[in-house]
């Protein structure tokens, strides 16, 4: 009978336990299935976010791509130009500190000047020049031009443009010379038969230094120092060029030399003749055959 009542109070006791059991599980099983909901949502998250991620990682990479190829088209546009403009502006200032310091130079030389003249030496004899071209044109008449002022005994104290300034030689000293050049030049279109006109032109006085045959000291012909610049305006349609009383005019159907009388370059409309060159070879043309040689076909410039 004992034995029966123990059996009998563990089984109520089991069956208390088991329902105890049953009831606390049955409670909690509304909060299990709200985090397996949770679990659920966070898992689809996960699964949007990496596909997000992915898409993110391709866009940004497309948009790095756009980046770099743009900044590559600036670069092929931009900084060419960029440094064309560098290299105008850095020659400019090269240019600019070429012009101040000839400027300089020649404040220098004009104060020496005015020195020695204050102690009675002669006054320094200046003439003007012109060099009538077109910009991409000049440089190639630059140095003959100058070349052939030179020889003369001529310095370039300043150029502005078209414009020359140079000292050394007096007007007259110069007139004599370039009429001694004109007899050298028409004498040399005469033996090459380049020029025929049929009558006498009287030959000027030599210039100091030269010989009987038109030859320099050094040499070279009074003609020959001439041709480096006739020949640079014969490869232009336009042009000119002057050195005190000598004036040389091209047109596209001519080529004439002259030499100015001095009383001429006294007018203010002398100093800007040649740029009508047109005007200026008519001008030539009217002077005595002895102030006047027609180069235009000269066939040493051919």
């Amino acid at each position: 009978m004992t034995v029966v009542m123990i059996l009998l109070c563990l089984a109520i006791a089991g069956r208390e336990l088991y329902l105890a059991f049953e009831r606390r599980r049955g409670a909690g099983a509304p909060e299990i299935a709200d985090l397996r909901t949770q679990l659920a949502a966070l898992k689809g998250t996960r699964e949007e976010f990496g596909r997000f991620r992915s898409k993110a990682t391709g866009s940004l990479e497309e948009t790095d791509a756009r980046i770099r190829s743009l900044i590559a088209q600036i670069n092929d546009r931009m900084v060419p130009d960029v440094n064309e403009r560098l290299g105008r502006q850095r020659e400019a200032v090269e240019r600019l500190g070429g012009d101040v310091a000839a400027l300089r130079a020649h404040l220098v030389r004009r104060l020496d000047q005015a020195v020695a003249a204050s102690l009675g030496a002669d006054p320094v004899d200046f003439v003007a020049g012109t060099l009538a071209a077109e910009p991409s044109a000049r440089p190639a008449l630059t140095e003959p031009y100058e070349r052939l002022a030179a020889h003369y005994g001529l310095r370039v104290e300043l150029a502005d443009h078209d414009r020359y300034y140079l000292s050394g030689r007096s007007p007259r000293a110069l007139e004599s010379d370039f009429l001694d050049l004109l007899t050298a030049l028409r004498t040399r279109c005469e033996q090459t038969g380049g020029e025929r006109t049929g009558g006498e032109r009287t030959a000027s006085p030599r210039a100091e230094g030269t010989g009987s045959d038109g030859t320099g000291s050094d040499g070279t012909g009074s003609d020959g120092w001439a041709e480096p610049l006739v020949s640079a305006l014969r490869g232009l349609d336009r042009g000119g060029a002057g050195i005190g009383p000598l004036l040389l005019a091209r047109t596209p159907g001519s080529l004439v030399c002259g030499v100015l009388p001095l009383a001429e370059l006294l007018r203010p409309e002398t100093a800007r003749l040649l740029d009508d060159p047109d005007g200026a070879v008519l001008r030539l043309r009217d002077l005595p055959d002895t102030r006047a040689c027609d180069l235009s076909s000269w066939p040493a410039l051919h």
